[in-house]
């Protein structure tokens, strides 16, 4: 390699190491237009919406006396509508659901919507999509035969025997699971004025299960 391609390559590095070094230490220029910001940051848990059947006694047979149980559930998580308007005025409408690839995993919204500042009437709804079984459904579906009194063998019938109290916990499970997701529906509505830079965050209280409202500075 000649000593003038040599050099050329040493002159390229030297000025790549100077670019490089100027980038780290200029100044970053930052665009203010005086806008506010509505933030919308929440989390929560989305209901599951499950198919139920009641299974024979024949399929009963074919599984581990440990892993009976009367009724089986399948299902997937619910859709949400998450709306926002301002002064009547739709800022963002999209449809949210639980994360993870089966959307097994609480639902996340994180969404900047810039608007004017000044005083304005601001409107947050989020409304189920998919429709869940009701409590109803889901006690309707219980066994019959699991008073807690039923054996864990097999009886003298030849009939499977089920886990004690297990369709009552299996119930109270769902109940329990459907009381900690979110409402079908939540709304939120409140005037307030913003000033630039100032930011409008809506969020979730998963102890009052309810949207709420705070203001604050933009790097709040």
């Amino acid at each position: 390699m000649s000593i003038a391609v040599r050099s050329a390559g040493v002159l390229v590095a030297a000025a790549a190491l100077l670019a490089m070094a100027w980038a780290s230490t200029a100044p970053l220029p930052v665009h203010t237009n005086g806008d506010a910001i509505v933030r919308v940051s929440l989390g929560a848990r989305p209901e599951r919406i499950e198919t139920c059947r009641t299974q024979s006694n024949e399929e009963l047979a074919k599984v581990a006396p440990q892993m009976r149980q009367r009724v089986v559930c399948e299902g997937v998580t619910a859709r949400y509508r998450l709306e926002v308007r301002r002064d009547g005025q739709p800022l963002l409408s999209q449809v949210v659901r639980g994360g993870g690839l089966r959307h097994d995993r609480p639902l996340y919204v994180s969404r900047e919507l810039r608007v004017p500042p000044g005083t304005a009437s601001f409107a947050v709804h989020i409304t189920r999509i998919d429709t869940v079984a009701s409590e109803s459904d889901s006690a309707a579906l219980a066994d019959p035969d699991d008073a807690g009194t039923r054996p864990a063998a097999d009886d003298a019938t030849g009939q499977p025997g089920l886990i004690p109290g297990r369709s009552g916990r299996e119930v109270e499970e769902r109940r329990r699971r459907r009381e900690e997701a979110i409402p079908p529906e939540l709304d939120l509505e409140l005037s307030t004025p913003l000033a630039p830079g100032e930011v409008l965050l809506i969020s979730y209280d998963q102890r009052t299960r309810r949207l709420v409202a705070r203001r604050g500075l933009g790097g709040a």
